[in-house]
């Protein structure tokens, strides 16, 4: 197995970890509250605004529904700046160029030198596609944004920053050629059905983020609550962000432990790649429908065995946050950080963010298939 790689900022020498998403569904609008009428307001999917500074900014911001009921919130801004930079594979590096010239390939040094779509035209690019209604692919990566409410304690939470936005037709993938192509997850290859009550309808919501381990808790049931720490970039040092997650408890294979066990055994410093799905959805339940006849009703005394209950749909509950069902093998690494790494600095930066060996001790070793895999069991591991 290659090593494992974590991306180390050039500059200062800090980890950066990485993050992406996938989701696939249908697009809706956002609502805000009018704080004049205390109503809720859908806001367009894409508009050009002007910030305090009197600069001008354009914001792409929509729902995508996943599953029923599951709606989360993607979005992109841009602005316009000084300089862009067109990059050349050839020579491996980027040049810079006046904005004005950022698409006029004569301004660059040599044909090798290509474009990089910049997100003030990628905004309005994709809000000139994106319909509501329809079903998109949106692919991205989590924001860590910090802030301090009126209570004076600070608060992370999670953007989702798209990068690429594919319109479902027909079941199948519309690529940015005009080709199109099956939808692939989960190793399987389907035309996906746009039809949340499709008895073969598939949910596509997947994401992967790489994270230190500042503690874990499992709950009496067996769920175990992740508090990770995700390593973001900063101009002196990489800054460290805390992000939350949970691995609920299901039954484990005889011989094996299940996923939540494997990651409440994890300890202060160890680092791991973990994938799941990003929840911010109702929970569904199905009740029966009583049926109340009257006593002189021919009905009421019918055999029961005879009778066909009819069952509703009623919301139980919800599930929100990102759940983790898997890991990428080989990723595990004990005591990776240092209590320095996870040191916040005395200012924290809200800016766009974006090797070691496995340890014998890897409490996931028993989910591997035997090989010279070094996640193989081990007899030492207590979970093997």
């Amino acid at each position: 197995m290659a090593d494992y790689k974590i991306k180390v900022n050039k500059k200062h020498g800090g980890k950066e970890f990485k993050s992406a998403f996938r989701f696939i569904g249908k697009v809706s609008e956002i609502s805000k509250k009018d704080q004049e009428t205390d109503s809720w307001v859908k806001q367009p999917i894409y508009q050009q605004t002007t910030t305090k500074t009197n600069k001008q900014r354009r914001v792409l911001q929509f729902e995508i529904e996943t599953a029923l009921s599951n709606r989360l919130r993607v979005e992109l801004s841009g602005m316009e700046q000084q300089w862009a930079y067109p990059y050349s594979s050839t020579h491996k590096k980027p040049h810079k160029v006046a904005w004005a010239d950022r698409n006029n390939k004569e301004a660059f040094p040599d044909n090798t030198y290509h474009p990089i779509e910049v997100d003030w035209d990628k905004t309005e690019r994709l809000g000139e596609l994106i319909k509501v209604d329809e079903w998109y692919e949106v692919r991205g990566q989590y924001q860590f944004d910090v802030f301090t409410p009126d209570s004076g304690e600070e608060k992370v939470y999670l953007k989702r920053i798209i990068n690429s936005v594919r319109l479902i037709k027909d079941g199948l993938i519309v690529n940015d050629d005009g080709t199109t192509q099956t939808v692939k997850h989960s190793g399987e290859e389907f035309d996906y059905i746009t039809d949340f009550n499709d008895e073969n309808f598939r949910e596509v919501n997947y994401f992967t983020m790489q994270l230190g381990i500042r503690s874990t808790y499992q709950e009496e049931g067996g769920d175990t609550k992740i508090n990770g720490l995700f390593l973001d970039y900063g101009k002196e040092r990489s800054e460290p962000k805390e992000v939350e997650l949970i691995c609920y408890q299901t039954e484990a294979a005889e011989g094996k432990i299940s996923m939540a066990d494997a990651f409440a055994s994890l300890n202060t410093y160890d680092f791991i790649e973990a994938t799941g799905q990003d929840n911010n959805r109702a929970t569904f339940a199905y009740v029966d429908v009583v049926e109340e006849l009257a006593s002189d009703d021919p009905f009421s005394s019918v055999d029961s065995t005879q009778k066909v209950t009819r069952k509703e749909r009623v919301t139980n509950g919800d599930k929100k946050g990102l759940e983790v069902t898997s890991y990428v093998q080989g990723s595990l690494m004990r005591e990776l950080l240092t209590e320095e790494e996870v040191k916040k600095s005395a200012v924290l930066t809200n800016e766009n963010p974006f090797g070691g060996s496995v340890a014998s001790d890897d409490p996931f070793n028993q989910t591997a298939n035997p090989s010279d895999d070094p996640f193989t069991v081990n007899s030492d591991d207590p979970f093997a």
